[in-house]
């Protein structure tokens, strides 16, 4: 992980670093939509923010073959922000209430900012630490709340979400609704390489059941004796990572409750002893406790796909000039 991050850290100054740096380089025109230009500093800033989240999510060599998906994508999101943006000023100039409204929220934003700090020194100061113009990060302000405005009069309003077909939805997809039993356990390994015979091995741990019988904490004798993943932290295994276990002393083990505390069980490794932690019982929610969810999953795929169709629709009277 490490190596990565600093691999990624290596390609964002390759990214930043492609051409000699100065002023001229980062305020080079790489598109102009209708006369408003887009730089290589706007591109590069939004591509910077689009490597950091797809590290978190991609390879190192995933990472390296999408570089130029990744900016090309960053450069069409930039294109889109300014077409909204064009859209949605020709509606303040038809009103100027709207507009009013508009730069009432801002001001009220930025005031709750400053209330939140202290003070209007205070903001400015910490605005500059991190490199962020307090005026030009108002003016983004505005284009979200302008780009907002126009979503919601020519995409949000057309998005209909029925009760039907959030239950129809419910019915076609019923499996994401159903949970598997699953449980997080402690586990103590005893090895067969610890120790001269397969005998001996066994006795260590039984003793080690016998004791855990008596009242010994698991805890503490998994970090003593356990020879087995996770030993340092009392052989805890938790749900996520109990998917990886081998499955069939998973299967040996299914049966037993919430404490209990598993009879000595044989692998080639050794001799391993349990202790459940917790158990999930297999269930299928119902749909009343998931319809929230799936109407909000069904708002998403229908803004995706109107937001591309105003978009597409909003381009063909756009000049879109790329260098």
């Amino acid at each position: 992980m490490k190596i990565l991050k600093l691999s990624l850290a290596f390609f964002v100054i390759q990214l930043f670093y492609l051409h000699q740096i100065s002023a001229e380089n980062l305020n080079a025109v790489r598109v102009i939509v209708n006369g408003e230009i887009i730089t290589e500093f706007d591109i590069r800033k939004r591509s910077y923010e689009a490597f950091r989240l797809a590290a978190q999510k991609y390879s190192e060599s995933e990472l390296d073959s999408k570089k130029d998906e990744i900016i090309q994508n960053a450069i069409d999101e930039l294109i889109d922000r300014k077409i909204l943006v064009q859209e949605a000023k020709k509606l303040l100039a038809t009103n100027p209430d709207l507009s009013q409204q508009i730069e009432k929220s801002v001001d009220s934003f930025v005031k709750g900012a400053v209330d939140q700090v202290g003070s209007v020194y205070k903001y400015y100061e910490l605005a500059n630490k991190q490199g962020i113009n307090p005026l030009k990060k108002r003016a983004e302000l505005k284009d979200d709340l302008l780009i907002e405005e126009i979503m919601r009069t020519n995409v949000y309003r057309k998005i209909i979400v029925t009760p039907k077909g959030i239950k129809r939805y419910y019915q076609d997809h019923i499996d994401e609704f159903s949970r598997k039993r699953s449980m997080s356990f402690r586990h103590i390994l005893i090895k067969f390489s610890s120790y001269n015979s397969d005998e001996e091995t066994k006795i260590v741990a039984e003793d080690l059941l016998n004791s855990l019988k008596s009242g010994e904490d698991f805890d503490t004798l998994a970090k003593e004796h356990s020879r087995g993943p996770h030993a340092d932290r009392g052989g805890l295994w938790g749900f996520d990572e109990v998917k990886g276990f081998r499955k069939d002393l998973i299967a040996s083990i299914s049966h037993l409750k919430k404490g209990e505390v598993s009879p000595v069980i044989k692998s080639s490794l050794g001799y391993h002893i349990f202790k459940i932690e917790e158990v999930i019982q297999a269930q299928t929610l119902s749909f009343i406790k998931v319809q929230e969810e799936i109407r909000n999953t069904l708002f998403r795929e229908q803004f995706v796909n109107k937001r591309k169709e105003y978009l597409k629709k909003l381009r063909k009277n756009v000049v879109i000039k790329r260098y």
